[in-house]
Formats: structure tokens, sequence, C-alpha cells
């Protein structure tokens, strides 16, 4: 039975493909959990128009991401923070910090992209991975100063 798939369905495929499929785990586990409909030629149409959609917003957002990429390489973002006579921080400084700083200068980035290989926790300049989709890094310069 060819059916058209409303979700992500492990080991069989992704949302709008058509798959065909034995009757009874149509009927019996993916119809019942609202994973799939019966596939008429309407629904397969609509399917294919759907998936180029998704298709396109996926690599627009892939190209994006490369752009991104290339435009924050190697930037210097300078942040202040209160520090003890031999440079050690009251505070670490944190990936969110990092994140805050970043778009404050005009970078669409979230916290959860910042790498940072340890804690940072004393003055000086530091070198910060961010992480983009389909595997693509930039590497930005990060610099703590005394306030």
């Amino acid at each position: 039975m060819l059916v058209l798939l409303l979700q992500n369905v492990s080991k069989l495929g992704n949302k709008n493909e058509i798959k065909n499929v034995n009757d009874g785990y149509a009927k019996n586990f993916l119809f019942p959990k609202k994973l799939a409909i019966k596939a008429t030629p309407e629904l397969m149409k609509k399917a294919e128009i759907e998936k180029a959609v998704e298709e396109k917003a996926k690599k627009e957002k892939a190209d994006n991401a490369i752009k991104l990429a290339k435009e924050i390489e190697g930037k210097r973002f300078i942040i202040k923070a209160n520090a003890g006579e031999e440079g050690q921080l009251f505070e670490s400084i944190s990936a969110k910090k990092i994140a805050e700083k970043v778009v404050q200068n005009g970078f669409d980035i979230s916290e959860k992209q910042i790498i940072i290989k340890e804690p940072i926790k004393k003055l000086g300049d530091f070198k910060v991975n961010i992480k983009f989709d389909q595997g693509k890094e930039a590497t930005i310069n990060v610099v703590i100063d005394k306030e």
C-alpha cells in the first residue's frame, strides 16, 4: 500500500515522502498513530510541492549559515569584566555572555552555537568557535578587558 508520511518515521522515511508498506503495518501502526495516510494522486502532487518548498528553505538556511560564517570569521569582540590585580576574573565568561556580545554587533547566533574549549577565567585574548548548520564553523577572537 502506498502511504504519505505525515511525520518522520525512523527506519521508514521522512515527512512528505511516499512509501510502499505492508497493509497491516499501515492499518495497525501508521494510520492509528497518525504517522501516515493513504496516498492518492492529489496528495502525491501536494506532497511533491511541499517537499520542494522544504528543500528550498533548507538550502536557503544552509546558504545563510555559510554566508554568516564567512562574515564572522576572524572578527574581534571585546568584553569588559571585573578582575583582580593579577588578571583573575571575579566570574567566568560564559557562552551566553559571548553570544550576547556577538548579537549586539549584528550577528544572529545563539548561545548553543558557541563552543568554548575551557571556561574563560582571566583577562586576555581567546579563540572561540561558533558552529553553524551543515557542519560549518567559524573562529572569532574574544578579548577580555578589565572594566
